[in-house]
């Protein structure tokens, strides 16, 4: 039987490639190589629409509660660093999308700070997910009794089928991941 984690571990492996992707876009906008505006929109889309809005949301409106609950000092201690980085991630989406979404090439300020806010965000989402591999999950695992989580795959996949799924973004992450390696 499928648990919650393995559908979050699974979210991840696609979210990995995502901020891979945005980690090489911004070294080669530092490095002076022209923006690609339309590549960095759709990696910001992604995390916009789906990262926040689909896979966060599963973690932080669910898993989260029941761990913090359930779980011991450690585990509810990350629970708030969890939702501290996702305000960070939320922020940092927002300067992302409001200043390097243009049509053009970016003016040398611009390339710094889109680079420097680029990597912001890689760092905090890769953190995020260390956490939550390293702590929450197996958190959730061990101390979330399994009738408390009778038919959160179902809420999960009616969070997917609301607002895209994890299948729905694979080929055009993957597609990206493979033209920035």
């Amino acid at each position: 039987m499928q648990r919650a984690t393995d559908n979050l571990r699974a979210d991840h492996r696609l979210v990995e490639r995502a901020v891979q992707t945005l980690a090489a876009i911004a070294d080669t906008v530092r490095d002076g190589g022209e923006f690609p505006a339309e590549d960095c929109a759709a990696v910001l889309r992604f995390l916009r629409e789906w990262v926040l809005a689909v896979h966060m949301r599963k973690e932080d409106d669910m898993l989260a509660p029941a761990v913090a609950m359930r779980g011991d000092e450690q585990a509810a201690a990350t629970v708030g660093e969890l939702l501290r980085l996702r305000e960070e991630i939320e922020e940092l989406s927002h300067a992302l999308v409001l200043f390097w979404e243009p049509a053009g090439d970016l003016t040398q300020t611009e390339r710094c700070g889109f680079a420097v806010t680029a990597d912001a965000m890689v760092q905090r989402l890769s953190r995020r997910q260390q956490l939550e591999e390293e702590i929450l999950f197996p958190a959730y695992d061990r101390d979330v009794p399994a009738d408390d989580q009778l038919g959160w795959l179902a809420r999960f996949a009616q969070l997917e089928t609301d607002r895209g799924s994890r299948a729905d973004w694979a080929a055009r992450i993957g597609e990206l991941a493979d033209r920035w390696r």
